[in-house]
């Protein structure tokens, strides 16, 4: 084999949610190709990859939740520290990494008294080794664990890093082993919030290539049998690599005819198009700042196809709107990475040009996907008894009315050949609702501004509805274990939800109208009205999960920490509210997650956070804000990337970090098991958007939002979701409060 041309670093994933930061660290400051393996695959022993060691420059030893004493939770990290000398390299441990080198020689591992979860400390250290070049330094810490030299462990050992905590006293937060090349650090240097950490990881870099230089050691090319790559191949490389990449062909056009109608509202149009009669019917509606755009999907009868798969099928239904018959596509194993290449091969098949540059939605998908797709494609299983629902709900919508709140401007597009008279008379319709609406005397004003009035009346007539909300005292226990998890070292965060069911009294209000007082009371950016394959949603979320732009610019808006608004309550007395450690820890640790779900396929140096925790103000709470932002590399950029697509990273980021926790895999297991007592999550905690033909997606997180079944027979039962994300420094009362409060604000479009 040829000498290397390019340095290699092995880095060791404990199944943790920022190893991804990690790898973009090490790439960006090392100009080392990463490659990433798990404790335990593809190499469930180290004797498996022993002979691909030489191939490695160092390893890196990522955090993970767990403990080092368990075997389950280090995998062949634990037999890394013992290599013979034939096969003995650098290694650089974080976290876990620490504590198990730790273990291995003679040191000790204890609880915390005071556990450290997305919070900053200040490292002292003594300006060497690791550290050298640094000054005062401050370290995000993700521990509940830590490790002690102890007198077994000071022989071979040799401490370079404390933090003093107030709680916990002197705690170690760097080491090096006195005769080989291992080094350490407790804190997480790859965290956003973490300074000094690229110096640290320059300093870990050059002493391991001068171990190398010194005893001699060369690495070796890759073999073939290697099969682990530095970055997934794109939903559309696996297409291509299996043979059922779609053909070349004629890209579709879009036909784009459009009008200023400045004050034409929304859900006038929708009634326009006669809504309240419709069984399928898809409106995405920005109902406040910082939302812009509203779309409505056209789903024509005998046209508009339908997609649906409920998780653990191995296929997927297709039917059209207004046809009771279906077809079946048969997925081959793993079926949740075949739904997504369906749909990566669907829409490639759609792709499409001609439309307007302005408007962000040509045409295409829309709907939901749910939590359990998300949890399903973490490889966790599902029980066997779940109903049978749509975890994939999607509509293709042909024809779309796109109305841009910020200019006033309404788009009228078709992807459908010739539909230049539909076109016409869309646009017809629409001018003359826009003179109808400029004349209010003329006409009566549309059921959705009078919905309040008129619900309030329908429960002054009849008897109130019925609200079964989540036990205060269970919530709160599973608070408190929630909690005995973090303190045991298996998660960081949870974000634990119940789910509350409201029964309406006969007559039914319309949905439409309760659309309309939920939209009133509760007036949100990413708001929804979705009916769609025996699914009805009414959304005001205030959350957008992932949007990706024709051009392939990328943005997150993580939402934790929430204040309720009440006439005390301004601005600035809630930004000193949510400006706290627990506050900050908790959005933090879900930010330095999305993070790591964007560099696992975009990379290092196409991740960027522009806003970091600001206050933003809604309807009803303030709440704690940040911007995540990447840039999918052009083909001319990147080759190797020129595939990828918005697809791609939705895909791979759900469930949303938001509603799970961190480390995001371990905490979902952790909920499944605390929150047994309810049903599944369902439409709640998923995610609800648009997948357009020209490339671009715009998706929210499910909350703050009702939806009902039409399968469970009763047309008044609602559920609503709500939760929070518990920490180390929340309070059971606390969450239980945050818990309320989020419900409340969707509650009000049933009590009127």
């Amino acid at each position: 084999m040829a000498a290397a041309e390019t340095p290699r670093i092995l880095l060791v994933d404990a199944y943790d949610s920022f190893t991804h930061n990690l790898a973009a660290q090490l790439s960006r400051y090392t100009a080392a190709e990463v490659h990433t393996i798990h404790i335990d695959s593809p190499f469930a022993s180290i004797e498996g990859l022993l002979p691909y060691l030489p191939c490695f420059d160092a390893v890196v030893i990522g955090p993970g939740p767990g403990s080092p004493d368990n075997d389950k939770d280090v995998g062949i990290i634990k037999d890394i520290w013992h290599l013979g000398s034939s096969h003995m390299l650098p290694v650089f441990g974080v976290c876990l990494g620490l504590q198990s080198l730790c273990l291995a020689f003679g040191g000790n591992v204890e609880r915390l008294r005071t556990v450290k979860h997305g919070l900053s400390s200040t490292i002292r250290h003594g300006g060497v080794d690791l550290f050298e070049g640094l000054g005062n330094m401050s370290a995000v810490r993700y521990h509940s664990l830590h490790a002690t030299l102890g007198e077994g462990g000071k022989d071979d050992l040799e401490a370079l890093a404390w933090a003093d905590d107030a709680e916990n006293g002197e705690v170690l937060m760097a080491v090096k082993h006195r005769t080989k090349p291992f080094r350490a650090v407790q804190y997480h240097p790859e965290s956003i919030c973490t300074e000094g950490s690229d110096r640290v990881v320059e300093n870990f870099w050059r002493s391991a290539c001068r171990w190398n230089m010194d005893h001699g050691r060369r690495t070796t090319g890759l073999p073939g049998s290697w099969r682990v790559r530095p970055r997934e191949a794109s939903l559309l490389d696996q297409l291509r690599h299996a043979g059922e990449l779609p053909e070349a062909r004629a890209v579709n056009t879009v036909q784009t005819t459009s009008l200023f109608a400045r004050g034409l509202d929304v859900r006038r149009i929708c009634e326009m198009l006669d809504v309240e009669s419709k069984r399928e019917f898809v409106l995405l509606e920005s109902a406040a700042t910082p939302g812009r755009w509203s779309i409505i999907g056209i789903l024509t009868p005998g046209i508009t196809q339908l997609i649906r798969y409920t998780a653990g099928d191995s296929y997927i239904e297709l039917s059209k709107v207004g046809d009771e018959k279906t077809s079946r596509v048969g997925l081959q194993p793993p079926c949740n990475a075949s739904v997504w290449r369906f749909l990566a091969s669907y829409m490639e098949r759609r792709k499409a040009s001609g439309g307007k540059k302005e408007s962000p939605f040509w045409g295409g998908l829309v709907g939901y996907f749910s939590y359990e797709l998300g949890v399903e494609s973490l490889s966790i299983p599902l029980p066997h008894n779940r109903k049978r629902r749509p975890d994939v709900n999607l509509a293709f919508a042909e024809r779309s009315i796109v109305i841009d709140s910020l200019t006033g401007r309404i788009y009228v597009q078709s992807l459908i050949p010739h539909d230049g008279e539909w076109l016409e008379s869309m646009k017809l319709q629409l001018q003359q609702e826009h003179d109808l609406s400029l004349t209010p005397s003329a006409t009566p004003p549309p059921a959705g501004i009078a919905a309040p009035s008129s619900i309030q009346m329908h429960y002054k007539e009849a008897c109130e509805p019925t609200i079964v909300k989540p036990s205060g005292e269970l919530y709160k226990s599973l608070v408190r274990e929630c909690q005995s998890y973090l303190a045991s070292g298996n998660s960081y965060e949870l974000c634990l939800t119940a789910r509350t069911r409201v029964n309406l009294p006969s007559p039914q209000p319309p949905v439409w109208s309760l659309y309309g007082l939920l939209r009133a009371r509760n007036p949100a950016p990413y708001a929804a009205y979705l009916r769609l394959q025996g699914v009805t949603l009414l959304s005001s979320s205030p959350e957008r999960f992932l949007s990706f732009s024709r051009t392939g610019a990328v943005q997150l808006r993580p939402i934790k920490g929430t204040v309720r608004k009440t006439a005390g309550m301004t601005r600035q007395r809630a930004e000193q509210l949510l400006n706290t450690p627990k506050e900050r820890a908790e959005n933090l640790m879900i930010l330095d997650l999305i993070r790591h779900d964007l560099h696992r396929i975009l990379g290092a140096g196409n991740v960027t956070v522009p806003l970091l925790m600001s206050v933003e103000e809604y309807a009803s709470v303030f709440q704690l804000v940040s911007v995540i932002e990447g840039a999918i590399p052009s083909p001319s950029a990147s080759p190797t990337s020129s595939s990828l697509t918005g697809l791609d990273i939705l895909a791979s980021s759900l469930p949303p970090g938001s509603m799970t926790g961190a480390p995001k895999k371990r905490s979902v297991e952790i909920l499944q098991a605390l929150e047994a007592t309810d049903e599944e999550r369902g439409v709640y905690s998923g995610v609800l958007g648009y997948l357009s033909v020209c490339g671009a997606g715009d998706w929210n997180v499910i909350i703050r939002s009702a939806y009902r079944y039409d399968d469970e027979g009763d047309a008044g039962q609602w559920w609503l979701g709500a939760g929070g994300a518990v920490t180390a420094l929340s309070t059971p009362d606390g969450e239980w409060e945050e818990m309320e409060t989020k419900l409340e604000s969707t509650l009000r479009a049933f009590c009127g």
